[in-house]
């Protein structure tokens, strides 16, 4: 079974404790999560320990 965040952790992520703020701020983190029937937001471990997007490439502008 894969490790979910603690109701504390998930706290401490997003700074929410109601379950539609913690969802739209983990959006905007990019974090994957679910609501569960139980109104809990669910967030597995590994989602925060490797992206699940991955972040866009900067490349350099050159100067004309």
């Amino acid at each position: 079974m894969q490790e979910i965040l603690s109701d504390a952790e998930l706290y401490e992520l997003t700074r929410y404790r109601r379950a539609a703020e913690q969802l739209r701020a983990l959006k905007e983190l990019g974090v994957p999560a679910r609501r569960m029937r139980d109104n809990t937001v669910r967030v597995l471990r590994m989602h925060l320990v490797v992206p699940a997007v991955p972040s866009p490439t900067i490349r350099p502008k050159l100067k004309l």
